[in-house]
């Protein structure tokens, strides 16, 4: 999934996968009929902030955040019984 992040006013582009993207969503209690690529690039954009160096570092910067938001193995089963 391809989102397109607003940190600090300056757009910074990063690409996840579905499955990371669908935890997130559920760490989020999103809504799971709905589109969220928005909703992912805004929360990100907010953790995200403020912007520190280059954009390279600024993308790894958030894949760190994602892994600790998703990084809960109650999460990661919950998610994988709401596909069943």
């Amino acid at each position: 999934m391809k989102l397109e992040l607003c940190i600090d006013s300056r757009p910074l582009d990063i690409e996840i996968d579905d499955v990371v993207a669908g935890l997130l969503a559920a760490r989020l209690n999103l809504p799971d009929s709905e589109d969220h690529r928005e909703a992912l690039a805004r929360y990100l954009g907010e953790k995200g902030a403020p912007w520190l160096l280059d954009e390279e570092h600024m993308r790894r910067r958030i894949l760190r955040r994602l892994i600790l938001d998703i990084a809960d193995p109650a999460l990661v089963i919950r998610h994988l019984m709401a596909e069943e």
